[in-house]
């Protein structure tokens, strides 16, 4: 059970780091622009898929072979 809750605090983390990165890019861009729009979908989208990239797959690649 230890590992579930280390795998999750780390993708957590990583989740969080990655939105704060996200949201710091954001926040330079000047208002109104498109592509302020898309940062904003885009950390969204990419900050969970990144955490679980960094965090399960590694995991399950082990698991598999």
């Amino acid at each position: 059970m230890t590992d579930v809750r280390r795998n999750f605090l780390r993708f957590a983390t990583v989740v969080v780091v990655a939105d704060a990165v996200g949201l710091g890019a954001w926040s330079l861009l000047p208002v109104g622009t498109g592509i302020r729009t898309g940062v904003l979908f885009g950390t969204l989208v990419v900050a969970p898929l990144l955490g679980f990239l960094l965090v399960y797959a590694p995991s399950a690649s082990r698991a598999g072979g």
